[in-house]
């Protein structure tokens, strides 16, 4: 049965609205009754005792990140084989809602970009990495002071070399690489191309052509400067080598594609 307003989870954390949904779940900002504090309560469905293990140990990976422009993942259980993650509830507007009211300059776009690619490359740098794989304009708060916070850690897994496939994956058509629809191994590059196809869609207010459909050759990618000539051309690149269909053809790593926006590579 969905939560409800009202509901008290573990005797602690009071359900006070839900903040969004997706197919992977929802989002519901709750009162903890311990530290008097606001907090976003994500839940997810676990179907197998092995996602209920995964989950437990990546929960407590997640627990570990500090990043200024990350949540804090504080709290971890399973009831009625629900997941719960409790976070910091990060205050400010989703940037879906804000470049809806208000579209961004591509200065803003760049400063905005400092901060995912921060926030991206310290959850590549952990040991293991930590593929977010859910990057989307939705995911990303905008905070009163103007800092970018990356949020909802509800399919966050952590790299394995040796699965081909990592259990649960955002689909999100036009910002999903086509290795996310299954049947290949998802890592750091795909965080890549989501924010890249994430940075387009600031940049031209349009959502970017989806990879399936790229790959059967029934839309194109169109390229930045003819939506948007504003845009600088090494940004354009960028974006475009980020959006590659196939994972070799990005950049090797995040801090690369980082260095080709901001026109050092």
């Amino acid at each position: 049965m969905p939560l409800q307003q009202g509901d008290i989870l573990r005797d602690r954390y009071r359900i006070e609205g839900q903040l969004g949904k997706g197919g992977m779940g929802a989002v519901f900002l709750a009162h903890d009754l311990t530290l008097d504090i606001k907090v976003a309560v994500k839940e997810n469905l676990n179907p197998s005792p092995e996602s209920e293990r995964q989950f437990r140990r990546e929960a407590r990976l997640l627990a570990t990140l500090r990043h200024p422009n990350l949540p804090r993942v504080t709290d971890h259980f399973i009831l009625e084989e629900r997941q719960y993650l409790v976070m910091d509830f990060v205050k400010g507007v989703d940037l879906h809602t804000h470049v809806e009211k208000q579209p961004p300059t591509p200065a803003e776009v760049l400063t905005w970009a400092e901060s995912i690619c921060g926030a991206l490359s310290y959850l590549h740098s952990r040991k293991p990495p930590v593929i977010h794989r859910d990057i989307k304009p939705a995911n990303l708060k905008l905070q009163p002071g103007g800092n970018v916070v990356l949020v909802d850690f509800g399919i966050a897994k952590v790299f394995d070399q040796s699965q081909t496939t990592t259990g649960a994956r955002g689909l999100t058509p036009g910002f999903s690489p086509p290795e996310q629809y299954g049947g290949q191994r998802t890592d750091a590059r795909s965080d890549q191309y989501s924010m890249a196809a994430t940075l387009y869609s600031f940049l031209t207010n349009q959502r970017p052509a989806d990879s399936i459909q790229r790959m059967l050759g029934k839309e194109i990618l169109k390229p930045v400067r003819e939506l948007n000539p504003a845009v600088p051309e090494h940004v354009e690149a960028a974006l475009e080598r980020a959006m590659g269909l196939k994972q070799e053809e990005r950049f090797p790593d995040m801090a690369s594609f980082c260095m080709a926006l901001a026109g050092r590579m």
